[in-house]
């Protein structure tokens, strides 16, 4: 029998699942290898925590903890997504999902077993800058668009973007352009045929020693300047744009 792989968690946050006080599940394991993601022990292995220890936690907080964030990781590569969601469910809590997007079979599912109250999903740049900020050759594409009309199907849900640097594979590492943050609104309402999507632009944090990629390191948190920019612009396509 399958259990969850819960790689971390954090037993309570008010800031992870809008207007709720959740407790934080992350999964170990991820498709991708974003050069700036900073969970890279999770990517290795994690903590392996016993999910008895989990529900044991919930049953002490009943009536105080609301909802529960499943984030990683990637939770959607967990075979026992489902099932766990279903037993959070089951204790009346109100399930969020963080995702990357890149399975958009098992969204459906769990949209159409109604596990899942609200989905953030990571729209991590314009299509063809994929590859570099996954740290994969190849991304289908085509699954992250059909992710994208499954997401803005669930009862509450938003899209976002780490406003990250870039390995431009040509010497340089930069932030992500005013440009590039448009293409992706732009990129979300053309497969939606919608604008009223909430879209969340966030800073880039760099923490030393758990980067995936240590050159990020040097870089500070994405300037506040640029995030303000770049939601004036996004605005024009994404009316619902905001700084996280």
């Amino acid at each position: 029998m399958h259990k969850m792989n819960i790689g971390a968690w954090k037993k309570e946050s008010f800031i992870d699942y809008p207007g709720k006080l959740a407790c934080i599940i992350f999964v170990s394991g991820c498709n991708y290898r974003c050069p700036a993601c900073h969970a890279k022990y999770l990517l290795e292995k994690g903590k392996n925590i016993d999910e008895k220890d989990f529900f044991d936690y919930l049953d002490s907080r009943k009536g105080w903890i609301e909802g529960i964030v499943l984030c990683g990781g990637e939770p959607t590569l967990q075979p026992d997504l489902a099932n766990f969601a279903r037993k959070i469910k089951e204790k009346g809590l109100a399930v969020k999902l963080d995702t990357n997007g890149n399975n958009p079979g098992v969204l459906f599912e769990l949209k159409k077993e109604n596990l899942i109250d609200y989905v953030a999903m990571d729209v991590k740049g314009p299509s063809y800058l994929y590859p570099i900020i996954t740290g994969k050759d190849y991304v289908n594409l085509k699954n992250i668009e059909k992710s994208i009309i499954i997401t803005s199907q669930f009862p509450d849900y938003e899209f976002r973007t780490t406003i990250a640097p870039l390995d431009r594979r040509n010497g340089k590492i930069d932030f992500m352009t005013i440009k590039e943050v448009c293409s992706i609104a732009k990129w979300i309402v053309g497969v939606t045929d919608d604008d009223e999507h909430k879209y969340f632009l966030q800073p880039f944090v760099p923490r030393k020693g758990e980067l995936v990629d240590s050159r990020f390191e040097k870089f500070s948190e994405t300037p506040k300047q640029l995030l303000e920019d770049m939601k004036v612009e996004v605005r024009k396509y994404l009316p619902k744009c905001d700084i996280r």
